[in-house]
C-alpha cells in the first residue's frame, strides 16, 4: 500500500498543488461544561456577556445550558485556528464569574440527570425547536450522556485541489459530483480506521461513579479513590454505549456507499415511526416532549464518529443541503477532550488529524459494505473498552490483526503524507507531530488515556478532583493569555449583535410553534 500511496503523492507534488494544499481549512468545535468552584455542573443561565447562544457564531451551547460550545471559523492556518480558540477561552473565562471550564469529556459531580439544565434559546420558533429537540433527547436517552463533551474537527480541501485532483484521477464527471464522491470515500475510511484516533487520543478511561446513577454492574469497573471508576485498558468511555454512541440506533444501518445512499437512509430514519418513542408522546397537554416520535427527530440525532456536511441555509434541513449542493466539508466527531491541554486540543493533534483525514482520502480501499462496517464497529468497541490491552487484535477482512502491527502500518503511511505536506508547506511540523505519537504504537502507556490513568493511579487520586485541579489551573492560564485574533472588544460586539439578531428573529415570527413544526417537517 505504501508504494501505491507514494506514487499517488508523487503525482500531487507540483507547485499548483502547493498553492492548493496551503488552502486546506479546518475549524474546531470544543464542548466544555461550566462548573462551580466545587466542580458541580452550573445551574446558572448562559451568561449574557457571552451573547445569545442561538445566534452567536463563536460561543453557543450544546445540549445543556451549562455545556458551552466554542467554535472557530474555517481557517487555512493552524496557528491562527489555535490562537482563535485561545482567544475565545480567554473571553469566556473572564465572563463566567467564579465558574471554571471542565477539562475532560466525562462530566463529574452530577448526582442525578435532573441537575443538568436543558439549553434555552429564547422564544422564537427556531429557539423553541432547538430546546424541544433536547427535551426529546432527555426523554429518549437520558440527560447524563448529553452532558458529555467532545471535540469536533471540521476538515475541507479547496476547490482548486479538487480540480487538480480530478484531472490527476482522469475523472470527467461534474466537479461537484467528484468532490462529493471523494469526500464520501474519506468518510467511509474514517469509519474504517477511526479506531486509531480513539487509540491515540481517547482520554476518558475513568469517570465519576455518580455518572452511572447506581448501575455499577454495566461494565467490569474497578474503583479508585472515593468516587472514581475505571476500566484498566479503556481508552474512551465517551465513545462507549455509556456515552457518545447509543445502542438504540444500532439497527438504523445507515449506508455510506454514496452520498445519495447516506441521504436516503438518514431520511428514512427521520420519517419512520418508533413504537418506543410513541409511548413518550409528542405533545402532552400544552408541552412538547419531543419534536416527533420518529426513529430520529432530526438528522443531528444520529450518533456517528464522522459526518459529511454542507452549510445549511435558513430553514433548510441538513440532508436537503447535502442533496442540493453536495459535501463541503467532513466533520470528525470521535475526539475526546484532551485533559492535558487548556483548550481541549493541541496543535500537534490538529496536524495528526490532518494526516489522518488525508490518509482516509488517499487510501486505496473504497467500498464499505455491511460486513466491513460491522468489522469497523467491532474494532472501535474493542479499542474503546480494551484498547490498551497487551496483544490486542482487531478485525481486518475476517482475520485477526495485531493492533501494534496495524498502528505501525497506518503511521508509516501517514509519515509519507507528513513528508508530502511538509514539502508543500516548508518545514517539518507535520513530521514532528507524527513523531510525537509514534511511541504509542508499541507502548499503550504513551496514549492520552494511558497517561491520564497512570496519573490517577500513581497518585491514588479521584478523577473528579484531578479534573478540578486542572480546571482551576487552566482558567488561570486562559486569563493570562493575550488575545491576538479575537480581541475582547470584538467578542463583546459579536455578543451584542447576536442578542439583537435573536430579538429580530423572535419579532419576525408569524406562525404558531405548531404551524412552524408542521411546515418544517413537511416533505
Amino acid at each position: 500500500m505504501l508504494t501505491t500511496l507514494q506514487q499517488r503523492l508523487d503525482e500531487l507534488s507540483s507547485a499548483e498543488y502547493t498553492a492548493a494544499v496551503k488552502e486546506i481549512r479546518r475549524g474546531i468545535e470544543r464542548e466544555t461544561l461550566r462548573v462551580s468552584p466545587e466542580g458541580k455542573i452550573s445551574q446558572r443561565e448562559h451568561p449574557k456577556l457571552l451573547g445569545a447562544a442561538l445566534t452567536h457564531p463563536y460561543i453557543t451551547t450544546d445540549y445543556s445550558e451549562a455545556l458551552l460550545e466554542l467554535i472557530t471559523p474555517p481557517s487555512n492556518n493552524i496557528e491562527e485556528t489555535f490562537g482563535q480558540l485561545q482567544d475565545i477561552h480567554h473571553f469566556v473565562s473572564k465572563n463566567i464569574g467564579d465558574e471554571v471550564l471542565w477539562p475532560m469529556s466525562m462530566p463529574c459531580f452530577i448526582k442525578h440527570q435532573d441537575e443538568i439544565p436543558i439549553a434555552y434559546y429564547g422564544e422564537s420558533n427556531i429557539g423553541k425547536m432547538k430546546r424541544t429537540y433536547r427535551k426529546g433527547l432527555k426523554n429518549r436517552y437520558g440527560s447524563m450522556m448529553q452532558a458529555i463533551a467532545g471535540i469536533h474537527y471540521n476538515f475541507s480541501l479547496p476547490g482548486e485541489f479538487w480540480e487538480l485532483y480530478q484531472k490527476t484521477q482522469g475523472d470527467t464527471s461534474d466537479l461537484n459530483t467528484f468532490q462529493s464522491e471523494q469526500y464520501m470515500r474519506m468518510v467511509r475510511n474514517v469509519k474504517r480506521y477511526v479506531w486509531i484516533i480513539t487509540y491515540l487520543f481517547g482520554a476518558s478511561p475513568a469517570m465519576c461513579r455518580s455518572f452511572l446513577e447506581g448501575e455499577d454492574d454495566v461494565l467490569p469497573f474497578e474503583s479508585l479513590g472515593k468516587g472514581t471508576v475505571y476500566l484498566p485498558h479503556a481508552t474512551s468511555l465517551r465513545m462507549s454505549d455509556l456515552g457518545y454512541t447509543n445502542s438504540a440506533q444500532s439497527s438504523l444501518n445507515v449506508e455510506y456507499g454514496t452520498l445519495q445512499n447516506y441521504i436516503t437512509k438518514l431520511r428514512r430514519a427521520i420519517r419512520t415511526k418508533s413504537e418506543e418513542y410513541k409511548a413518550i408522546g409528542i405533545k402532552v397537554g400544552q408541552d412538547y416532549q419531543q419534536l416527533n416520535d420518529n426513529i430520529l427527530q432530526i438528522e443531528n440525532e444520529l450518533y456517528a464518529p464522522v459526518r459529511p456536511k454542507q452549510v445549511t441555509r435558513s430553514g433548510e434541513k441538513p440532508t436537503d443541503a447535502l442533496e442540493r449542493r453536495g459535501i463541503m466539508y467532513v466533520e470528525l466527531r470521535a475526539l475526546d477532550v484532551n485533559p492535558f491541554s487548556a483548550y481541549g486540543i493541541s496543535k500537534e493533534q490538529m496536524r495528526v488529524l490532518d494526516l489522518f483525514m488525508l490518509f482516509c482520502l488517499f487510501n486505496e480501499r473504497d467500498e464499505l459494505d455491511s460486513v466491513q462496517q460491522d468489522e469497523a464497529d467491532e474494532n472501535i468497541d474493542r479499542i474503546v473498552l480494551n484498547g490498551r490491552a497487551e496483544q490486542l487484535t482487531l478485525k481486518l477482512d475476517g482475520t485477526d490483526k495485531d493492533r501494534n502491527e496495524w498502528v505501525h502500518e497506518i503511521l508509516d503511511e501517514m509519515a509519507a503524507i507528513a513528508k508530502w505536506l511538509d514539502n508543500h508547506y516548508g518545514g517539518i511540523h507535520y513530521s514532528i507531530a507524527l513523531d510525537r505519537v509514534k511511541p504509542a504504537a508499541d507502548d499503550p502507556n504513551k496514549t492520552l488515556s494511558g497517561m491520564l490513568l497512570n496519573e490517577l493511579l500513581n497518585a491514588n487520586k479521584d478523577n473528579g478532583r484531578y479534573g478540578l485541579e486542572l480546571a482551576n489551573g487552566y482558567k488561570t492560564q486562559a486569563l493570562a493569555h493575550q488575545p491576538n485574533h479575537f480581541k475582547p472588544s470584538f467578542l463583546v460586539e459579536e455578543g451584542q449583535k447576536s442578542i439583537a439578531k435573536q430579538q429580530q428573529i423572535e419579532a419576525s415570527d408569524t406562525l404558531s410553534f405548531d404551524e412552524f413544526l408542521e411546515n418544517y417537517f413537511k416533505y
